[in-house]
């Protein structure tokens, strides 16, 4: 996955850089086409190493796993009209339209909430296709100021281990849709609290065998990383990711959360692998039809 855009660093182009000669431009114009094929052929090779999974809306179980600490909640979100909103209340505004959103694709989709305290993650709603009733649960939590330096993600795993049940993938059935599909989403708040992944774990190894289970993160994060471990934490959340998950990284801005939110309504098991995603209108490969 990108390095958090925030700390990214990226050259432009010199407004006193000389403009490509005549012949330079005629060049790259005819090389195009040949790129944009290199580019599309890479991108279905990328998607055809993808396990052989049933390309099918099934039911999906989806885990909301809410990070309730802050770091500073003083840094706040603001809308275009001016609105402003503290961390947990935006992350709760953008998973009230992804609750409501993900019915309308699959009526039969079921949520379970379970938040992360300072260390200790609480199992706090059972999977249910109540609407109202996970939103309510979400509404009813109160932010946290963060203290502890780590979390330790074994403790979310021992709690799937009890609560979580995941179809089995059977190579001779592979065409047969399984019943549902596990998804867990994590919403990571904290930008000075290091996640603790730990890659021995046999219930996490466990996990990331599973074809039907899916871990995708959000990462809302400080604006001023020099102050904070903003791509530390960044980079060790990937830990969870096994290879296709979707992992989405944001500071305070408001219409990037919502952005990304909007992209994880996509169904695990009919999308392509993040980073052969294309969200731009149109088709850049027109020109090869």
């Amino acid at each position: 996955m990108e390095s958090p855009e925030i700390l990214s660093s990226c050259t432009s182009r010199s407004a006193s850089e000389p403009e490509d000669q005549e012949t330079g431009n005629l060049e790259t114009t005819t090389d195009k086409p040949n790129e944009n094929y290199m580019e599309l052929q890479e991108q279905v090779i990328q998607n055809l190493r993808k396990p052989n999974v049933p390309n099918v809306n099934v039911p999906e179980k989806i885990i909301i796993c809410l990070d309730v600490c802050y770091d500073n909640q003083n840094t706040l979100f603001r809308l275009g009209d001016g609105t402003t909103f503290t961390p947990i209340n935006m992350l709760k505004r953008v998973l009230d339209f992804f609750i409501h959103s993900k019915p309308a694709i699959n009526k039969r989709t079921e949520f379970a909430l379970l938040v992360m305290k300072d260390t200790e993650p609480i199992w706090v709603q059972h999977f249910t296709n109540n609407v109202k009733e996970v939103i309510s649960s979400i509404d009813h939590i109160n932010p946290e100021g963060s203290t502890s330096e780590q979390f330790d993600f074994k403790k979310v795993f021992n709690i799937l281990k009890q609560k979580v049940e995941i179809p089995a993938y059977k190579q001779e059935k592979c065409i047969v849709p399984p019943s549902h599909i596990v998804r867990m989403i994590v919403l990571f708040g904290r930008s000075n609290c290091l996640p603790i992944i730990p890659q021995d774990d046999e219930y996490f190894a466990f996990l990331k065998n599973q074809l039907y289970f899916y871990i995708d993160i959000l990462f809302a994060h400080e604006d001023d990383c020099a102050l904070y471990k903003c791509e530390e934490v960044y980079d060790a959340l990937q830990d969870l990711d096994n290879g296709y998950s979707f992992v989405f990284e944001v500071s305070r801005n408001a219409a990037k959360i919502h952005d990304s939110i909007a992209k994880l309504l996509a169904h695990p098991l009919q999308r392509p692998l993040q980073k052969c995603t294309d969200y731009a209108f149109g088709s850049k490969h027109r020109l090869l039809s």
